[in-house]
């Protein structure tokens, strides 16, 4: 009886963990930070039992800038499998982000101890050991590592100011972090040193550990296999990587109809390499489903990892052209391009939410779309379209509806 007792209880602890993990990434993915964070609090304050939750957790935590939570759970995972290197290179790099960077030395010399050629790991050390104020100790990592442009930093920093030798006795307080000159003060147009190697080596461009991400305006996608995403913007391949046009999924069978058009047509990306896109003023957003659902303009969903699942649809209209969406689900990761950042507003009851089809990012719950037109000064929905009556997607039911406030009005 005590038994079945004690194992209540850890469903229980067990549902709690999920439901505020669950609530934290989603206010994540929405752009609300401050309760993301105070949800993930909750989630970290009530450790899993499932090495996958603590993984998702650290994740969760790391992306929420919750670095010292992020490190407690990449810690927990680690402890149940000391030998698997990505835990404690994830591990080490919530330390670095939270300003720890002994321990982020310790996690990531463990790393490489554990596995000799672990690029990433080295050139996380070289950093971990940059920014602890320790650039020769770094260099040779950096060096290892590939990493260009942190290397051509470490190399001015060493230039200007050489790390001293230490004596028999350091002397007490801590190690002195060269500064570098702004370029302002210069007394003339810099030439790069180091001929033309060095100056390819700072401005070499290599992707992200993530499948998505954005760095220095650049869109990095990593793939690793098979992912569906766009070409639009895309200025360079590398790696052994082919693109086959996508066609759309209506209830669960593939059309002769295209995924989109032109270079903005959805492409199956197949192989082992990496594509860089210019961002060309988009916002591109990262969103985990995690096993959630929902429905999203298509303009507004730029890439696809293979593990989402997704059908075509669309919201006929008689006052425009139709709205055409598409359901994802799946555990897997989406990409979406807006024009800024997408906010949520919530849908309850009988209340009616009204956008711009054009602002419309896409929606989570159970919400009912239809295409209408806004009401005029005396209240009455117009019966034909007008400048004073705007098109708008009419959304009703309970659950939040992504918006793009900075979304372009239609022609």
């Amino acid at each position: 009886m005590a038994s079945a007792a004690t194992g209540e209880a850890i469903a229980s602890v067990d549902g709690q963990f999920q439901r505020h993990l669950d609530v934290g990434t989603e206010r994540l993915a929405a752009g609300d930070l401050e309760g993301a964070k105070d949800a993930l609090r909750k989630a970290a304050a009530r450790p899993p039992r499932d090495v996958a939750a603590l993984g998702l957790l650290g994740q969760a935590c790391y992306r929420a800038g919750l670095y010292d939570e992020a490190a407690e759970a990449y810690g927990r995972l680690v402890d149940e499998n000391p030998a698997e290197v990505s835990g404690r290179v994830n591990l080490g790099l919530a330390w670095m982000k939270g300003g720890h960077h002994p321990e982020a030395v310790r996690q990531f010399s463990i790393a490489l101890d554990l596995d000799p050629d672990h690029r990433k790991a080295m050139g996380y050390l070289g950093l971990a050991l940059l920014e602890s104020g320790d650039p020769r100790a770094a260099r040779p990592w950096l060096e290892k590592s590939g990493s260009g442009t942190l290397l051509a930093r470490c190399n001015a920093l060493l230039a200007e100011k050489p790390t001293p030798i230490p004596s028999a006795t350091p002397a007490p307080g801590p190690v002195p972090v060269p500064v570098a000159v702004p370029l302002a003060v210069a007394p003339r147009t810099p030439v790069a040193p180091g001929g033309l190697g060095a100056f390819a080596a700072e401005r070499t461009v290599r992707p992200p550990p993530e499948v998505f991400a954005v760095e220095g305006g650049i869109l990095h996608v990593a793939v690793r296999g098979e992912l569906v995403c766009r070409i639009d913007g895309l200025f360079a391949v590398r790696g052994a990587v082919t693109a086959h046009p996508e066609s759309k999924r209506f209830r669960g069978k593939v059309t002769e109809k295209p995924f989109g058009s032109g270079r903005d047509r959805m492409n199956r990306m197949v192989g082992d390499g990496a594509l860089f896109f210019r961002t060309g003023g988009w916002v591109f957003t990262v969103v985990d489903l995690a096993g959630d659902a929902g429905y999203f303009r298509e303009e507004s969903v730029f890439a696809l990892e293979e593990a989402v699942l997704f059908e075509n649809g669309r919201v006929p209209s008689r006052h425009s052209r139709d709205l055409d969406l598409v359901h994802l689900r799946g555990r897997g990761r989406m990409l979406l391009r807006t024009a800024a950042a997408p906010v949520a507003i919530e849908v309850s009851g009988a209340e009616t939410l009204r956008v711009p089809p054009t602002a419309l990012v896409g929606w989570t719950g159970a919400v009912a779309p239809r295409i209408g037109l806004l009401a005029g000064p005396d209240g009455v929905v117009a019966s034909a379209p007008s400048p004073t009556s705007p098109v708008m997607v009419e959304l009703t039911g309970d659950g939040r509806v992504f918006v793009d406030p900075d979304a372009a009005p239609a022609d």
